[in-house]
């Protein structure tokens, strides 16, 4: 009886093992499908994760980064029905959790839906992803494309506050500034953001602090 349970943890071990060794695989497929600007080895990388994705759900249908990564690639061919489909499997699974509530928001900014995908993405920092320099920087551009250039402004420079390595926020930031004064629009292209915030009788922490309060304040809005 002991070598039977010993046989089936191993066989359980690497069915695990390998489930885990697809998903890797396919996202490495849907990076080098993202990275490529030739169409056909865009389609081969995709349908190649696809089928990676598959195998593992027909062997765990209720594993939430396969259905995501199943969603990300008919995404990525346009194909919004069958997006939606596995992008809500793994949301209800847990609602609650920030991670999906991201995917949501993905998903919908995926096919230009963005005041949905702006909702999502601000349940997401609300529920836990607040410091994540991804979501902040998607919230970003749902308001930019919505118009709302305050808002747009304000979330990028906290994604350059949580990332000080970004030059998307970085650039985007200067860009806003340059608007707003166009008379010193050269010397403001040239500036380098060293900080967020420009308060220096707060201290570092309290500045995070501050950072935070403010995002909340304007989530719970």
């Amino acid at each position: 009886m002991k070598k039977i349970v010993i046989a089936l943890f191993f066989i359980f071990y690497l069915s695990s093992y390998a489930c885990a060794d697809n998903v890797s695989q396919a996202e490495k497929l849907l990076h080098k499908a993202k990275m490529t600007s030739v169409q056909e080895e865009s389609y081969e990388y995709i349908n190649k994760a696809r089928e990676l994705y598959l195998e593992n759900y027909e062997k765990n249908p209720a594993d939430t980064d396969v259905l995501l990564g199943l969603s990300k690639t008919f995404q990525l061919t346009g194909d919004r029905g069958q997006a939606k489909l596995y992008v809500l499997k793994a949301y209800n699974t847990n609602p609650a959790e920030p991670k999906l509530q991201k995917a949501m928001g993905d998903f919908f900014f995926s096919f230009q839906e963005y005041s949905t995908a702006v909702e999502y993405y601000k349940l997401a920092l609300a529920s836990g992803l607040l410091r994540d320099y991804e979501t902040n920087l998607q919230t970003a551009k749902c308001f930019e494309k919505l118009g709302d250039l305050e808002n747009a402004e304000l979330y990028y420079k906290i994604s350059y506050h949580v990332n000080s390595k970004s030059r998307e926020a970085l650039n985007k930031i200067n860009e806003y500034d340059s608007s707003h004064h166009p008379d010193n629009s050269e010397e403001l292209e040239n500036a380098k953001y060293k900080y967020l915030f420009k308060d220096k009788k707060l201290s570092e922490k309290e500045q995070n602090e501050a950072d935070a309060e403010k995002i909340i304040d304007m989530l719970t809005q």
